[in-house]
């Protein structure tokens, strides 16, 4: 196949680019077994924190459904248009083999994330892109627009690489997809780890394959401060420190103050009733609850005479559950909704008071009973 549209305009006339220096810099042996090391240990790390992280929690239906404001139009739109001016420079110049550099790819997963409605799917998108703003910061301190030379084309690479930090602040600012708490790195260490594997297995093999330096896997950039043998090690290390950082940093910087607390409040109220889950079970608090509830009822029914079992019967969780789903449907807005979700949590750990203080009462009235019964016999 003709791979010419895409690498043909690729030369060493920018330092670094391609050619024998960057091919040299180090073996290909060394280089394959980094990547081996480095992605073995990045999906051990990537499955150990996707096992810790915290679920999505979704708005009511009416917010999801809700049309996108003209602000976040008029930002994909530009978003879109300055990506394909991109293209059209890539293809002018036969040179379509960076767009696989990391900030292009983050465009597309951002240019998808302002178009489509909110899912589980696309805040997970959003909160692994949230760790690769290194990119944009990056490229404004180490520019490389040597080999732009067409028209526009240096404004169309600072103009890209602005809107790679605007949309996410906008995101953020606005609301659209909540962020994880300020204090879970769980989802820091996903994105962290996805962008490495990235790396290490895709832009590194394909790098080895055409003799380009794509995003600078086959030789150090000439301003690179780790310049070595060893700047790729050098690199994730440093990365994996820039990158959480600046996720945080950015959140704290710009995040809605009233979803931050929420946020806390409820990672505490969980955190709290954490012992209360059967893990073997993969029971949540409300199911395991009921099938506390469910035992305590089993047991007096066996034990306690006809009229203690009909005082001591307790209300299931279901006449509760169904309460809270009412109340969710009355409040459709996010704020209220988060309200809804924390009110939930403090109910359940209420209830689970409940139980114990009746399971107690239990005890106390079966033994009084035996007591009596023993007397009875003695008179």
């Amino acid at each position: 196949m003709d791979w010419s549209w895409a690498i043909e305009g690729v030369n060493n006339d920018v330092p670094r680019t391609m050619g024998p220096e960057c091919e040299n810099y180090m073996s290909n042996e060394r280089r394959w077994t980094e990547a081996v090391i480095v992605s073995l240990g990045c999906l051990w790390i990537l499955r150990w924190a996707s096992k810790r992280a915290d679920p999505i929690y979704l708005p009511c239906a009416s917010k999801l459904n809700q049309p996108h404001t003209t602000g976040r139009l008029l930002l994909m739109l530009l978003m879109t248009f300055v990506f394909g001016i991109e293209m059209g420079f890539k293809f002018a110049n036969k040179s379509v083999i960076f767009v696989l550099n990391p900030c292009h790819i983050q465009t597309l997963v951002q240019i998808y994330i302002l178009a489509a409605k909110p899912s589980k799917a696309t805040v997970a998108l959003f909160r692994i892109q949230m760790n690769n703003l290194n990119g944009p910061l990056l490229a404004f301190i180490f520019p490389e627009v040597e080999s732009r030379t067409l028209p526009f084309e240096q404004a169309t690479y600072w103009l890209q690489h602005a809107l790679l930090y605007i949309v996410p602040v906008y995101i953020i600012r606005n609301g659209i997809y909540e962020v994880e708490d300020i204090y879970d790195f769980n989802w820091v260490t996903i994105g962290v780890m996805i962008m490495l594997i990235y790396h290490f297995v895709i832009l590194n093999a394909i790098s080895i394959a055409s003799g380009v330096n794509l995003n600078h896997m086959l030789c150090a950039a000439v301003t690179d401060p780790f310049e070595g043998q060893n700047y790729r090690i050098a690199a994730v290390i440093h990365e994996s420190i820039l990158c959480p950082i600046l996720n945080k940093v950015t959140v704290l910087l710009y995040s809605n103050k009233q979803t931050m607390k929420s946020n806390l409040l409820r990672k505490h109220t969980y955190n709290q009733n954490t012992s209360t889950i059967i893990n073997d079970n993969n029971l949540s608090k409300d199911k395991l609850l009921y099938h506390q509830h469910y035992e305590l009822t089993e047991k007096t029914t066996t034990e306690g005479t006809p009229s203690q079992q009909q005082q001591q019967h307790l209300p299931t969780l279901n006449v509760t559950e169904e309460c809270i789903v009412k109340q969710r449907k009355h409040n459709i807005s996010e704020e209220n909704d988060i309200d809804i979700r924390i009110q939930e949590q403090h109910q359940t750990s209420k209830l689970l008071d409940d139980v114990e203080n009746e399971r107690e009462l239990l005890k106390n009235s079966s033994t009084t009973a035996k007591c009596n019964m023993s007397a009875t016999k003695v008179d």
